[in-house]
């Protein structure tokens, strides 16, 4: 199997701009980004393989804040301007995500970004979805206090699949800790229109107890609609 078939092109894209613009080392590429083990010794031979691909070697590494695209895309080597390409792609993706959400943080229904084919494009909406949110929410779960930032969830409120029409909406999207996103996802419980904790149907003791004193905590801006909550606690919960 070729190395790239194992990664997704989002991930590959962020793999490429840790190394070419961040100047990051292979272990912390594939620890924080790739996910994988990376021990002291003999940690990060995935990440290095990964850009080996693209012939992306220790000379390259931070090249891009030397020199600029343009000038490197004067290259005959194929493999290193498709990595060229990619990172090309995520930086426009990024700042069009940035001015979208800037202009329009009420989805253009008409023009919805999630709609594309390009994956890079989606992801990137992702995160920059997840960035607003996180900040809203001061990266602190809305119902606990936990604000390690990997243990934190941007939660669909309609889930994801169900209303493409929403998925960039922040008032759709609650920060959680991965506990309580699971909880919330599964329909454990829910928030009424006082943003009160409601239990679902298949909510027992044991997660009552878990839940119970807890409060949620209002984001600074886009709260989360509460027509999005009751079709939560009607679809999801019941």
């Amino acid at each position: 199997m070729v190395i790239t078939d194992k990664f997704d092109n989002y991930t590959i894209a962020e793999v490429i701009k840790a190394y070419l613009i961040d100047g990051q080392s292979h272990r912390n590429i594939q620890r924080e980004i790739l996910n994988l083990p990376a021990p002291a010794r003999g940690g990060g031979f995935v990440a290095m393989e990964l850009l080996h691909h693209y012939n992306i070697r220790g000379d390259k590494k931070g090249l891009l804040t030397k020199k600029s695209i343009s000038k490197l895309n004067a290259t005959n080597d194929l493999e290193f301007k498709k990595a060229l390409q990619i990172i090309e792609e995520l930086n426009f993706v990024e700042e069009e995500a940035e001015e979208y959400f800037i202009k329009n943080q009420e989805i253009n229904k008409s023009n919805n970004p999630t709609e594309s084919k390009s994956e890079i494009k989606i992801r990137a909406y992702q995160n920059k979805l997840r960035e607003i949110v996180l900040d809203n929410y001061n990266s602190t779960c809305a119902i606990c206090e936990i604000n390690k930032s990997d243990l934190l969830v941007c939660s669909h409120i309609k889930p994801w699949m169900s209303d493409k029409e929403e998925r960039l909406n922040p008032q759709n999207a609650i920060c959680f800790c991965v506990l309580h996103d699971k909880m919330f996802d599964k329909g454990y419980f829910s928030l009424d229109s006082e943003y009160r904790i409601v239990f679902g149907p298949k909510s027992d003791k044991q997660i009552k107890k878990l839940l119970t004193d807890l409060e949620f905590k209002k984001p600074k801006v886009n709260e989360p609609n509460i027509s999005f909550l009751e079709y939560h606690y009607n679809e999801i919960c019941k």
